[in-house]
């Protein structure tokens, strides 16, 4: 057995405008602080050289007057000289022709201007270590400026992005409510400017226009077909109550009792589908249920022939009094096909019903399991298409049904009934 990864979660879009923002402040602040790093560094060497320039020239200028060398004015200078009795430079220096040099001593890194006066030369050095120290100073604080510029960018782009994202979010909150199959086409267009999202907003009204005129046509044409069939449907069960009245042979009776059980199968699923393609009309959703035990012990009395000929014992146990927010109509519906579905293939056993306020139970208990036909496939497909139907129908009204058991036999379904008033959530 393979394990399977776990996939990444996807960050929002206000969370990748923020990274995008706080990439692009680090790259600004970094090609800013290196930028200033350089010119700082240009700035310190001119000032340098400048002031040794300066100081150097009033110092071989003395020099060459009087043949003295006087002390600088600032403590940072060193002066050298090659002539007998003066101070020697350092063997570095001392290899340096006229011009401004940089170099390394025992003491760090120093400025050197050399000048030639007469035959000897003058040094003239300048100890820069603490502009070292300044240096280091400086890049600390453009590597701080880094991050600070970074944490800023992202915080920039959090706030911004949440105002630039706004319209989306309110794009999304609109369609998040709407109930274009229900209500028809909400124009969202309007409400937005013509730009990306008010493009969005106008593919959102496209596809409800779309989708509207689909949900329409297959509610009108299941409306249709579910009148249509009634009438040959009534045809066929009159003629059914006929010969059985007339009198027929136990064979004979036996097939038409089992082409009656067919035609109240059928009238089941044609009552369904005339839920469904309803399920936006405002007259499907008024009233309530005052006793749901009652409607379910009338149901069980309609088919109480139909239970018999199945050698079933029913057990009914329920709660006087339950009221549900839906009409009659719709519970006679959902539990016509429930009990459908249960008892389709038995032959023999106990059937148990058993209702109490929030949930209602039917279960097909079997006790010899070998008596029981095996359902064919194109049984078990009529069957689940009946259970489809009823399922949505529980979806439009907030319930929940679930379904335990084997093909035919020990089946069980118990139906959730929730007592706030439903969704009216579409089911097209």
């Amino acid at each position: 057995m393979h394990d399977v990864a776990a996939t990444p979660q996807r960050l929002g879009l206000r969370a990748r405008v923020a990274l995008t923002f706080a990439g692009l402040g680090f790259v600004v602040s970094t090609c800013v602080a290196m930028v200033a790093l350089h010119f700082s560094d240009a700035y310190v060497h001119r000032l340098v050289d400048e002031m040794l320039r300066v100081e150097g020239e009033h110092l071989r200028d003395r020099f060459m007057l009087d043949g003295r060398l006087s002390n600088p004015p600032l403590r940072h200078f060193d002066v050298y000289t090659n002539t007998p009795g003066g101070t020697a430079p350092p063997p570095q220096m001392a290899a340096l022709g006229p011009g401004l040099h940089e170099t390394t001593i025992a003491q760090g890194e120093v400025h050197v201007a050399v000048y030639a006066a007469g035959a000897n030369r003058l040094y003239v050095v300048l100890d820069v270590a603490e502009e070292s120290t300044r240096e280091r100073h400086l890049a600390r604080d453009l590597i701080a400026l880094v991050f600070l510029g970074t944490a800023l960018s992202a915080w920039l782009g959090w706030a911004w992005a949440g105002r630039a994202i706004e319209p989306v979010r309110r794009l999304a909150g609109q369609v998040e409510v709407l109930e274009p199959p229900r209500h028809g086409a909400t124009p969202l267009a309007p409400g937005f400017a013509a730009d990306e999202v008010g493009k969005l907003a106008q593919a959102f009204d496209r596809y409800q226009e779309k989708l509207h005129d689909y949900v329409r046509r297959e509610r009108a044409f299941t409306a249709d077909a579910s009148h249509e069939l009634r009438t040959p449907l009534a045809v066929i069960r009159g003629a059914i109550e006929v010969m059985l009245d007339g009198g027929t042979s136990p064979a004979d009776e036996a097939r038409l009792k089992r082409m009656q059980r067919g035609s109240d199968e059928l009238r089941d699923l044609l009552d369904a589908l005339l839920v469904l393609a309803r399920s936006d009309e405002d007259e499907t959703f008024a009233g309530n249920t005052p006793d749901l035990d009652k409607v379910i012990a009338g149901l069980l009395g309609e088919r109480a022939d139909m239970l018999r000929e199945k050698n079933l014992r029913v057990r009914h146990t329920g709660v006087a009094g339950i009221v549900v927010p839906a009409p009659p109509r719709v519970l006679g519906v959902v539990f016509s096909n429930l009990l459908r579905a249960a008892t389709e293939f038995a032959d023999g056993g106990e059937l148990d019903v058993d209702v109490t306020p929030h949930r209602v139970r039917i279960a097909l208990r079997h006790a010899d399991r070998t008596q029981t036909p095996v359902p064919r496939a194109d049984d078990r497909a009529d069957r689940i298409l009946g259970l489809g139907m009823i399922r949505r129908v529980c979806e439009r009204w907030g319930w929940k049904l679930n379904e335990s058991g084997d093909a035919g036999t020990n089946r069980r379904f118990e139906l959730q009934i929730t007592q706030p008033s439903p969704s009216r959530a579409d089911l097209g």
